[in-house]
């Protein structure tokens, strides 16, 4: 009596943790594989992935994404058909049609004791089934005429079978059985087929190769597999089969028929393909994305060392992109992104690739190129088409497009270094005002290895205690006296000596380091002014970046708590482009600020948009006036005008206004005229280290009291507390006539 465990097929299991992307390639490695069982950590079936299903969730949009880097576990069918081994082999067929009929067709699982023993499949139970008619019957015709276990075995399987299954005499190699399956690929019917042979239906040069293919099998015994078996139909389209042959043999073991399965693989071909596609194209834009664009610029490079051309890369940014996409939406912008696609497309030659390497990041590889014009040229048209107007539902939009390129051999040989020339020549052509293109230039990459090393630098400054803090004293002209600090954040390399802030300030936010380098400028800073005298207040400067952080307040919060600073004595500066980004979000942190007793003050006041808008939005306790004005006040009419008008706006709003970047007596003269009521800059005193200005406030509170400075004019020869200040060595030489 057969049983299943005569039918079963010796398969490597997978585990519930085995990647997408690893069973796709093992199916790939495996065309015999149709099914991967799934087990636990005891070996017990807990799942089946069929191969055909599993291709086409791979090959659907984004499929490879979604699933490549996930566990098959969210890709099993958690309910296969499992059985144990010893069932008898008639029985669990007829049972098996009755109520899971495609789980037997498409294969299941056999267990010895409910731990894995390997997998059965059609092709197994047809054989075991020919074994048994073979030692019961002589004859395969008399075996479905006579043995009624039989018949009904080979009916309902071979019936039910999806793919083609046919059988012919091994003698004359004439067809006796077709099933349903076959009947519908080939468009024959198979009693026009039973008893005749291939010569009957294909042209006489293919019936030759088909018979040829079965001489081979019946004379080695062995199974043979035509991988992509082109089979022409009877409506004259052609069918795409692969083909599984094998010579059964009869009560002598000589080849009495030829078994034959075959099973279309149009639509798996289709779904690899597709997966293919999706490997090396944008879903959105349908162009090659940066795994295709790196190996054609690879054998464009490999072409052009044997011609002794040159191959220009082309870097494109949108240049506004990221504002269409945040205030119209991202539906707006994938419109946007396939518009851009299709004008870049439009731009280049027939033989270029032009890709999209991820957001609004596109490339083009240009080849056959003689000299730089022909590079220029298509890098002019590419700004030019990116500068158009763009339509998007309804709306027009205007963005823009910048461009960096570098050329070999002279920027690089290999693919990696000219795409990063070419990135760092798109660097500067945005810092040169976008809209533009830009060549790469030697001095770039010497720019870029120099900013490299900075950046390491910085990231290991906080951990290595290298920042430090000075301060520069606001001085009020109303009561002639010092009533504040700003912290100024300082870094003191070990190797470089002082680097200047413009230098790692904008770095420190481009890399996301910024709100830690903040939060520790903060917390330093209320610690050393919870010691200076009661008056005098701190101010410390924000960046843009830190309101990205929802924590902010609460930072603020656990800082004058820390160190005992009283919250009004805490001022905190911003520029406005603080209010140009995110305005609710950023205008509702400063309200709790503001609520927490914090006062706000507006740097850099007059070189902004918006500035007088924002007066009216927010109750700011201070204004700052720009030094470019304070500079130009003696010698620029415009400048005491702007001056004059800040000063009246200040007045009439209740805000305090503080002119920066005084310089000379005679600038501070002025401002006193003008009304001004507090002033900041090198007459008063350079920023000083910690040390040095708690000492200064001492003397200053000291001398306050005994020697007041009544006022600061250029007949003047001495001022007490100015005095005071040189004497300690803290106050700048030119504050002395």
């Amino acid at each position: 009596m057969f049983t299943l465990r005569d039918t079963v097929s010796s398969l490597v299991p997978a585990r519930a943790d085995t990647l997408g992307k690893t069973l796709y390639e093992r199916f790939r490695e495996e065309p015999d594989t149709l099914i991967v069982p799934v087990l636990d950590a005891d070996d017990r079936p807990i799942g089946l992935v069929e191969r055909n299903a599993f291709f086409l969730r791979m090959a659907a949009e984004y499929g490879r994404a979604l699933y490549a880097l996930r566990p098959i576990s969210v890709l099993m069918d958690s309910d296969p058909l499992v059985v144990e081994a010893d069932v008898e082999l008639a029985a669990f067929t007829s049972d098996s049609l009755s109520y899971r009929a495609s789980d037997l067709l498409r294969g299941f699982i056999v267990t010895d004791q409910g731990r894995y023993l390997g997998v059965g499949t059609v092709l197994g139970l047809l054989q075991a089934a020919n074994e048994t008619n073979r030692r019961g019957v002589a004859d395969l015709a008399a075996a479905k005429a006579g043995a009624d276990q039989a018949r009904t075995f080979m009916t309902a399987v071979v019936e039910a079978i999806p793919s083609m299954v046919f059988v012919k005499r091994a003698d004359d190699h004439a067809y006796v059985l077709l099933n349903r399956a076959g009947e519908k690929i080939l468009g024959h019917a198979r009693a026009d087929m039973i008893g005749r042979t291939d010569a009957d239906f294909y042209p006489a040069e293919q019936a030759a190769i088909y018979r040829e293919r079965d001489a081979e099998v019946i004379s080695s015994g062995e199974v043979r597999v035509i991988e992509e078996d082109h089979v022409p139909r009877k409506d004259g389209s052609v069918a795409l089969l692969r083909t599984k042959k094998i010579a059964i043999p009869g009560p002598d073991g000589a080849a009495e028929y030829l078994l034959g399965v075959s099973e279309d693989i149009a639509e798996r071909k289709r779904a690899e393909a597709q997966i293919a596609r999706l490997a090396h194209y944008d879903p959105l834009t349908d162009l090659p994305n940066r795994l295709l664009f790196q190996k054609d610029l690879s054998a464009a490079l490999s072409r052009a060392t044997r011609r002794e051309d040159l191959v220009a890369v082309h870097c494109i940014d949108l240049d506004r992109f990221k504002t269409v996409n945040d205030t119209l939406g991202h539906p707006v912008g994938d419109a946007l992104l396939k518009i851009a696609a299709e004008r870049l497309r439009a731009c280049v030659r027939e033989g270029d690739t032009v890709a999209r390497l991820g957001g609004d990041e596109f490339a083009v590889v240009q080849c056959g190129l003689t000299d730089l014009s022909g590079a220029t040229r298509l890098a002019g048209r590419i700004v030019e088409a990116l500068a158009e107007t763009f339509e998007l539902q309804g709306q027009q939009v205007m963005i823009g497009g910048s461009v960096g390129v570098a050329v070999s051999p002279n920027d690089g040989a290999d693919s990696d270094e000219l795409l990063k020339k070419a990135d760092m020549a798109l660097y500067r052509a945005k810092a040169d005002g976008k809209g533009a293109f830009h060549f790469f230039e030697q001095a770039m990459d010497e720019a870029l290895q120099a900013r490299r090393a900075l950046e390491l630098d910085l990231r290991l400054a906080l951990a290595e205690g290298q920042f430090e803090l000075y301060y520069q004293p606001l001085y009020s002209l109303g009561v002639d006296q010092v009533t504040g600090c700003e912290a100024l954040l300082r870094w003191r390399h070990p190797v470089r000596g002082m680097v200047s802030p413009a230098d790692f300030i904008p770095l420190a936010e481009e890399i996301g380091l910024i709100n830690a380098l903040g939060e520790w400028v903060l917390r330093e800073a209320c610690r050393e002014a919870a010691g200076w005298p009661q008056p005098v207040r701190l101010a410390v400067n924000l960046s843009p970046a830190q309101f990205r952080d929802r924590h902010l307040v609460s930072t603020v919060v656990s800082a004058l708590a820390a160190s005992g600073l009283a919250a009004e004595r805490l001022e905190l500066e911003i520029t406005e482009s603080v209010l140009l980004q995110d305005t609710a979000g950023n205008m509702s942190i400063l309200h709790d600020l503001k609520a927490l007793g914090v006062r706000i003050s507006m740097d850099d006041f007059g070189t902004g948009y918006s500035s007088l808008s924002y007066l009216r939005s927010f109750p700011f306790d201070k204004i700052k006036i720009d030094q470019t004005f304070v500079r130009d006040i003696l010698d620029d009419a415009d400048a005491l005008a702007i001056i004059k008008a800040v000063l009246d706006l200040g007045a009439s709003l209740g805000i305090t206004t503080t002119a920066e970047g005084v310089e000379s007596v005679e600038q501070l003269d002025e401002l006193r005229r003008q009304g001004c009521g507090e002033i900041q800059g090198y007459f008063i005193s350079r920023p000083k280290p910690a040390a040095e200005i708690a000492a200064m406030l001492g003397v200053v509170v000291e001398n306050k009291m005994k020697a007041p400075v009544v006022a600061f004019s250029p007949g003047e020869k001495e001022r007490p507390v100015a005095q005071a200040w040189e004497d300690e060595g803290v106050l700048s030489s030119t504050a002395r006539r």
